[in-house]
């Protein structure tokens, strides 16, 4: 079975569990909002801090560089913590409650949000480490050369298969950062081997299910003209949203799901157990 059709499965998979407890989506949601919210804030408030040297830079006849200034860095590292902080802050509340499901419990979304906040610490501290690799990995990308860039993408992925349990690990473990990560890569490398193939594709499937989105959107315009065109992209944006935060919540249940077989060795009965076992292969 190949990429696209394994991931297909487990979405569908999922979505029964997501189907039964629509309740999941309210994470995924509020985590957008949350993050518009935050880089509103932390732009405005960045802008203001830096007025005074775009002005001075524009009074003398020269473009303001940005990414030689240290409030400007300062600024978008506070950005990637705060965003990182409220993603995985309702990441850990979704797979709390998904967890619950999974195995016949009755957890609210109170009782998420309770689980995030009682992990608020831990979480921000995890914020910071996931924020100084994404902006190293980033600035070393845009420095490099086409090789140099390669290899910063290779490490960029083995960085995210050794993090792919850290949330349910902050979840449910409540380690410290480093401990996640080393915990996170032991129960992937323990499972799975330290050379995988396969694996997942949620972003190919989430296109998938736009393709009829955009095509309806195109028969609008040619039916209806400017009319179709104006009526059928908001119904496009509405229905990306829509999509968007069910393939979220899809993502954290299949999580839950993932990190209970990595260290129980159990499958939850709404999932294909050899399609679980055999979603990454070792390579030989």
């Amino acid at each position: 079975m190949g990429k696209f059709s394994r991931t297909w499965e487990l979405v569908k998979q999922s979505f029964v569990i997501l189907r039964s407890d629509k309740q999941l989506m309210l994470f995924p949601i509020l985590s957008a909002i949350s993050c518009l919210i935050v880089t509103a804030m932390i732009a405005t408030g960045g802008t203001l801090v830096m007025m005074p040297a775009m002005v001075s830079a524009a009074a003398n006849g020269q473009p303001f560089q940005r990414h030689q200034s240290p409030l400007f860095l300062l600024g978008m590292f506070t950005l990637y913590v705060a965003n990182y902080f409220v993603i995985v802050f309702f990441n850990v509340a979704l797979v709390g409650v998904a967890n619950s499901r999974l195995m016949g419990g009755n957890w609210t979304f109170r009782d998420g949000i309770e689980l995030a906040w009682a992990r608020k610490g831990t979480i921000l501290q995890w914020a910071f480490v996931a924020a100084t690799v994404g902006m190293i990995l980033r600035t070393m990308e845009e420095r490099m050369g086409l090789i140099g860039r390669i290899v910063m993408r290779i490490i960029g992925i083995a960085w995210t298969l050794a993090c792919y349990f850290v949330v349910p690990v902050l979840a449910f473990e409540d380690l410290s950062p480093v401990a996640a990560i080393k915990r996170s890569s032991k129960l992937f490398r323990d499972t799975w081997g330290e050379k995988v193939i396969g694996g997942l594709s949620f972003s190919l499937v989430s296109f998938v299910l736009m393709l009829p989105a955009f095509g309806l959107w195109f028969m609008a315009i040619f039916v209806a003209g400017i009319k179709g065109m104006l009526a059928g992209f908001a119904l496009l944006i509405l229905y990306v949203l829509m999509l968007s935060v069910m393939m979220s919540a899809v993502q954290g249940i299949f999580n839950a799901a993932l990190y209970r077989y990595a260290c129980f060795k159990q499958v939850p009965a709404a999932f294909d157990a050899n399609l679980v076992k055999s979603i990454w292969t070792a390579k030989a």
